[in-house]
């Protein structure tokens, strides 16, 4: 490294450093033609953090204007910069009155410290731009290596294009642009992830033909914990996994997202999301899609007068897992449930979840519990003496009321209603075919804390008290 070099370089340890740049380094001349080897070389890398190479060693760049001023216009080249744009991307708008000479300055420094700097950085009329190969930057070898494989799809065989994708898919290092904020760069991170999604996308369908089904799945594992919050990354596994016959795993990625979402960002998947899982939940359950419910983003926080779930209840509800368990106040309403009990019945997850409405009204109960006219019966009952415990309890009030609504001979169903409280070890048979094509049977048992006298812990067995699955 020369003197002119070591002036851009800040002080600390430098980059990550990738395996080594993807090209081999050349010089670069007045006209950006190689020439001999013994010349310095340049490579910059923008897939993953900003980082530079010069003689295959990775420098740092002092200052962030400097660093800025040089990705703004490896991003833009060949084309031209205008000053006002490398001001607005240097400084975003709150620029010193000398923004212009500063300018200045940083190319120039720029011109000293890179090989070939001179002819590399040409001033133009109102701007600047930089003149870079693909041997020299990862977003133009990128470009160019996309391009190629959109070429060879129209000509070659599918070797040839899948080994192409590959291989401009290992130049990225991780996020691009990773650590630089404000325009442009936040949009052209944006834009280089698209183009990654759709390269990913064209090699996956390759790929499944080729190398099988199992090669693609576990890529795209790699890829949704690299980056959870790329809904396009979930939607194909998802998708790859369904039409290799996984689709019950596919409904449990949902499952997943919603939790990473729910968990990152208080939100729930897209719409185009959310259908598909509906799509692929209707399927596994021979359901119209519309009857399948949605896994939903976040609880609501509890009121005043929710009863509080401690921790020890949560513990023992994880460890009850792979079994589902759940825990509900005095009125049905439930207040927690394990992740079993959510890949199960995703409904109960949702927001003014309750085990009484979700027996009595939901579309989906009929299909789910096994001679579901029995369970009614028992139900009812034990809503009559809720109410005749709560009277006007608007909970249990919007229940019956929405039972009478949709069942035309409600009020017989009413009147041979079979009166309990509790189903303590009440044992029977759930058909939920999104886990297991067979029906499973269960018992239920119900656990009242002490000292929680609101509480109701539930949880699911099999008769043999073993593991259900």
């Amino acid at each position: 490294m020369n003197g002119s070099t070591a002036a851009l370089a800040a002080a600390g340890s430098p980059p990550p450093v990738h395996a080594g740049p993807a090209p081999a380094l050349v010089a670069v001349g007045a006209a950006g033609a190689a020439e001999t080897p013994a010349r310095e070389t340049f490579y910059v890398s923008l897939l993953g953090a900003p980082a530079i190479w010069i003689n295959g060693e990775p420098v740092q760049i002092r200052g962030e204007a400097t660093r800025r001023v040089l990705v703004h216009l490896v991003l833009s080249s060949p084309h031209v910069i205008p000053n006002h744009r490398l001001i607005e991307s240097t400084w975003g708008g709150s620029e010193p009155e000398s923004a212009i000479e500063q300018i200045r300055k940083i190319i120039s420094k720029l011109r000293q410290g890179l090989p070939g700097g001179k002819d590399l950085i040409r001033t133009e009329p109102g701007g600047y731009r930089i003149m870079l190969n693909a041997q020299q930057s990862d977003v133009v070898l990128w470009r160019d290596a996309i391009r190629r494989a959109h070429i060879l799809l129209q000509s070659d065989g599918e070797e040839a294009v899948l080994e192409q994708f590959r291989d401009a898919l290992d130049l990225w290092r991780g996020p691009a642009l990773d650590g630089l904020e404000g325009h442009p760069f936040a949009n052209e991170s944006v834009s280089l992830h698209e183009e990654r999604n759709a390269a990913l996308e064209a090699w996956c369908q390759l790929a499944v033909k080729r190398l099988g089904a199992p090669s693609v799945i576990a890529r795209l594992r790699r890829e949704v914990t690299q980056r959870p919050l790329e809904e396009r990354l979930w939607d194909l596994l998802m998708t790859t996994l369904a039409n290799s016959g996984r689709v019950l795993e596919a409904l449990d990625e949902y499952n997943n997202l919603c939790k990473i979402l729910s968990r990152s960002l208080g939100v729930r998947p897209s719409p185009r999301l959310q259908a598909r899982y509906r799509t692929l939940g209707a399927t596994a359950n021979n359901l119209a899609p519309d009857l399948f419910p949605l896994l939903p983003r976040v609880r609501r926080p509890a009121d005043r007068t929710t009863p509080q779930v401690p921790d020890w209840i949560k513990d023992l509800l994880r460890g009850q897992e792979p079994n589902p368990g759940y825990v509900m106040d005095s009125r049905w309403n439930v207040l927690h449930c394990n992740h079993a009990m959510e890949r199960w019945f995703p409904c109960m997850a949702a927001e003014n979840a309750n085990i009484m409405r979700w027996a009595l009204t939901d579309p989906l109960a009929p299909v789910t519990l096994h001679d579901w006219d029995s369970h009614v019966l028992v139900c009812l009952g034990m809503l009559k003496l809720a109410l005749a415990k709560y009277p006007g309890d608007p909970t249990l009030s919007s229940i019956l009321r929405t039972f009478k609504d949709t069942h035309g001979t409600s009020a017989a169903l009413i009147r041979d209603a079979i009166e309990v409280e509790t189903r303590e070890n009440h044992k029977y048979t759930v058909n939920v075919p999104h886990i297991t094509p067979a029906p499973v049977q269960v018992v239920s048992h119900l656990l009242m804390p002490a000292g929680n006298p609101n509480l109701r812990v539930v949880m699911l067995t099999p008769p043999q008290g073993r593991v259900i699955l």
